[in-house]
């Protein structure tokens, strides 16, 4: 950001520079872009069969006026482009009809039974594969030794993963979180930290990640065990897997598709302005 001498100054001797625009400018900017909203709703929704139904005829702000005016038309066209085109995804898997949702090699040969899915090599959820930002629910139990499961999986080569590793202390089982990326089928910057749950050989997991950006959070029964960041894979499914030695039942998997909500994005882009900065305009 390039500062002139006088914001300069305001910035190094932590004062805010005052705000050019008055209260009553911001209020006006709020009426007009809550108009403007409104009747990019209302054209979106009737659309073309609308305007057939009613005997005056309506200027459409996406339509005749936006033509006549190209500025108006840029951006009309900048808006619809950030409005969402559908609904959010949300799938659930229970596997009672197989596993024919789920990608995988040649030796990922998964077993199910009575709606009990046994992952052995990975296997990816063909849904969820184009998906970015979302929230995965499962819930499982460790057969022998692990869980495991990936998500931002565009493929099988590449992937994040994570693991609930169960060992024997003092007769008492202790489990351990792992996690780690594999890129282009090669394993790097594994991590592993403690389980601050307690476990029995017959614990059921509940396992939530909220994977969002750059930062991934893991809950396992209802306690966060683990956040962290990663930059390198940006988009990806969920899967399941186990490694030799490792076995798992995993009951069930619920994928949920997050958005930055409309109104969100509209104040990012300067339509709206939030009440609580018209207080702070003088």
């Amino acid at each position: 950001m390039i500062y002139g001498d006088e914001e300069l100054y305001a910035v190094v001797n932590g004062r805010k520079k005052p705000p050019k625009h008055s209260k009553l400018q911001a209020q006006i900017i709020v009426v007009l872009s809550t108009v403007m909203i409104g009747v990019l709703a209302f054209s979106a929704a009737t659309g073309s069969t609308g305007a057939s139904s009613i005997q005056q005829r309506t200027i459409s702000l996406t339509g005749d006026l936006s033509r006549s005016s190209p500025m108006l038309s840029q951006a009309t066209d900048y808006i619809k482009s950030m409005l969402p085109n559908s609904s959010p995804m949300k799938i659930h898997e229970d596997f009672r009809a197989g596993i024919g949702g789920w990608m995988g090699s040649r030796g990922a040969q998964w077993s199910v039974d009575g709606g009990t899915m046994k992952p052995t090599g990975l296997r990816v959820w063909k849904p969820s594969v184009s998906l970015s930002d979302y929230r995965m629910e499962f819930e499982g139990q460790i057969d022998r030794s692990a869980m495991s499961w990936a998500f931002r999986a565009p493929d099988l080569r590449n992937y994040y993963a994570t693991k609930i590793v169960v060992k024997k202390s003092g007769g008492l089982p202790v489990a351990d979180i792992v996690r780690y990326a594999v890129l282009n089928g090669i394993e790097r910057d594994r991590q592993r930290l403690p389980l601050p749950i307690s476990v029995r050989a017959d614990t059921l997991y509940h396992v939530q990640m909220s994977i969002r950006g750059n930062q991934f959070v893991t809950k396992v029964n209802g306690q966060v065990v683990d956040t962290w960041t990663d930059n390198r894979l940006k988009r990806g499914g969920v899967g399941f897997f186990s490694d030799k030695g490792e076995s798992a039942s995993i009951h069930w998997v619920d994928v949920r598709e997050e958005r930055e909500g409309i109104f969100n994005r509209l104040f990012a882009m300067g339509f709206f302005v939030t009440p609580a900065a018209l207080y702070s305009l003088e």
